[in-house]
């Protein structure tokens, strides 16, 4: 007798479990792709890929942001660099500028998001590749002909 009632137990719980993801997940979905479609979102970023190097888990708050027509990055940057800024102090991948050339396009899965675009900042020109997918998970690739190319994963804020 206790043992049915612990199955029973435990397979209410599970029903009860996914019926709350679920909901939690159609929230998600639908909270993610309003902040794409009105262009003001937030990536905040857990690790760091360089192109020659390992995945390195982030411990600071590192974030790039969408807002409007304009993008935000404080990233770290890890990798070979070819050309080094003027001032060392300047490392990183930083700025406040305007996006040219922005393509949103849903994803070859339709799960989520492929945007695209670039960004002029004062010392290094930019190339973003970002993949957001429903559940809020994200990838950023950026490109600079100055620097190798360096991914982040992350979550939609």
């Amino acid at each position: 007798m206790k043992t049915k009632t612990y199955v029973l137990t435990v397979v209410v719980l599970l029903y009860l479990s996914a019926c709350s993801s679920t909901k939690n997940t159609i929230e998600t979905i639908q909270q993610t792709t309003q902040k794409i479609e009105i262009k003001d979102f937030t990536i905040k970023v857990n690790y760091a890929v360089p192109m020659r190097m390992k995945q390195i888990s982030l411990t600071s708050d590192y974030d790039i942001r969408v807002k409007n027509d304009s993008a935000f990055a404080f990233l770290p940057y890890y990798g070979v660099a070819h050309v080094a800024p003027m001032n060392s102090s300047e490392g990183g991948i930083k700025f406040a500028e305007l996006m040219t050339n922005y393509v949103i396009q849903p994803n070859k899965k339709n799960d989520g998001w492929v945007i695209s675009f670039k960004v002029n900042a004062k010392e290094y020109h930019y190339q973003i590749y970002m993949n957001i997918f429903n559940n809020g998970n994200s990838t950023v690739t950026v490109n600079s002909y100055e620097r190798d190319a360096i991914t982040f994963y992350g979550d939609v804020k």
